[in-house]
């Protein structure tokens, strides 16, 4: 590896404090506000309510805007939540955006050992958080694609066209990581990357990538070995349609990727890739296991089983899908029935609690039509599984209005699942005025739900 140095912003960040959320014991029904104390941001020091695991349909409660950085209890749920961002002040002179928001469901917010944010403009500008303090800390500078690495926490990964890089947010070095471009000399590759989606293995290793060319039509998929800092197997493949994206499971033992749907009564194979195809690490062993694929994530399980956590779009349900066996397990019906802009994200890199996965339910109705309308919720990845209630999102999303794509929650948790980011517009339909919020859980948390 060679290093390119170049002016940064060297942070001095500080360490993760302490943040006290209370027992899982009394009821409270109505937000108590927490302000901040010496700087640090008090989390609901009021005793956790019992966790909601019924799946009763509960009325959204009208709740004021929270002011950034004051904790409260959710009205409905009673989850600990906090407003991070404050998208009047947050952004730099230089960024024009209406609001500040967590990346996406599937993409890590948080890095290695937690002590720090990373949310994104809608005008796609990085900036840095304390996660005791909720403060900014600053500006990052214009990367494609980041990633925090799983293992060092100073350390953003991200793509470069035909390079992964590496920025060290407390030097602001960038290095290169490796060059892909000699791989692919003589070729039509203009990018080799995850398209937007996509993480490597849960310890950095693996990495699953696709190759586009000029057209950003996918000629290859590749498997890099960062550890080795070598491509550990390449496939060519040439789809008819583009490829939405690709990822690695989080043991590194299975290449993902999301093709265009199959046609209802075919599944893909080899010769004619569609749906989710899933290959072996080393590419071979190509295998369709679902026609059509909605949001999803790979998770593990409770057994340590790589899976995939997703919306089933033929049967209706959160389902479960074994990456190795395919075998599918139905968790949750889905009722679309009064459906109307509605949707759903799952967020399941939380492995340190294998056998849990995260989902935020939207819709452009503000009347609860079904149980997991409106809010964020978890699910436990086996049948007959726990869910348990968090707290409602306030995000008012209206497919007529292009700007509540930024508005959808896009729910994602930590990788200890005791923090959860989550987009929104606070009821503000249409406007791009977006905030990103956590929900605070405590520890072992799971172990109190009945």
């Amino acid at each position: 590896m060679r290093l390119v140095t170049c002016v940064g912003i060297a942070l001095v960040l500080a360490a993760l404090l302490p943040a006290a959320c209370g027992d899982a014991r009394a009821p409270s029904d109505r937000p108590t506000n927490d302000e901040p104390v010496g700087g640090e941001t008090v989390f609901c020091t009021d005793p956790q309510p019992p966790f909601v695991t019924d799946l009763r349909v509960r009325q959204e409660q009208p709740v004021a805007e929270p002011a950034p950085r004051a904790a409260f209890r959710d009205a409905v749920y009673g989850g600990c939540v906090v407003r991070v961002s404050d998208r009047a002040a947050d952004p730099d002179p230089d960024d024009a955006s209406a609001g500040i928001k967590n990346e996406y469901s599937r993409l890590q917010s948080f890095n290695a050992d937690g002590a720090r944010i990373m949310l994104m403009s809608l005008g796609a500008h990085r900036y840095l958080y304390d996660a005791a303090t909720l403060q900014r800390l600053g500006a990052l500078p214009a990367m494609n694609d980041p990633r925090w690495s799983n293992v060092d926490p100073n350390t953003i990964y991200y793509i470069g066209e035909l390079t992964l890089m590496a920025f060290d947010v407390a030097t602001g070095e960038h290095r290169l990581v490796h060059d892909f471009a000699p791989g692919f000399a003589g070729e039509d590759v203009v990018m080799v990357w995850t398209r937007w989606e996509g993480n490597p293995s849960a310890d950095d290793r693996y990495w699953a990538l696709m190759a586009e060319d000029a057209d950003w039509m996918t000629t290859a998929f590749l498997v890099y070995d960062l550890l080795e800092d070598r491509v550990v197997a390449r496939r060519t493949v040439s789809p008819p349609g583009d490829v939405d994206n690709v990822t690695m499971s989080p043991l590194g033992g299975y290449f993902l990727a999301q093709f265009e749907y199959c046609e209802h009564g075919t599944m893909g194979s080899a010769a004619a890739p569609c749906g989710l195809m899933v290959y072996d690490r080393d590419l071979g062993n190509p295998r369709g296991l679902l026609r059509n694929v909605g949001h999803a994530d790979v998770a593990l399980d409770a057994d340590g089983r790589e899976v995939l956590f997703y919306q089933d779009q033929d049967t209706d349900h959160v389902a479960v899908l074994d990456l190795q066996d395919g075998t599918i397990t139905n968790l949750h019906p889905i009722d679309f029935s009064y459906c109307d802009g509605c949707g759903m994200h799952f967020s399941s890199i939380a492995h340190a609690l294998p056998g849990w996965g995260l989902v935020s339910y939207f819709d452009a109705d503000p009347i609860t039509r079904m149980w997991m309308d409106d809010h964020v919720f978890a699910v436990e990845l086996k049948a007959g599984g726990r869910v348990v209630r968090f707290a409602q999102h306030h995000a008012l999303v209206d497919p007529e209005q292009e700007h509540d794509y930024w508005a959808e929650p896009h729910a994602s948790v930590n990788r200890d699942f005791t923090r959860i980011l989550f987009t929104s517009n606070w009821g503000r339909s249409g406007s791009g005025e977006v905030d990103t919020y956590m929900i605070v859980l405590p520890d072992g948390w799971a172990g109190e739900v009945p």
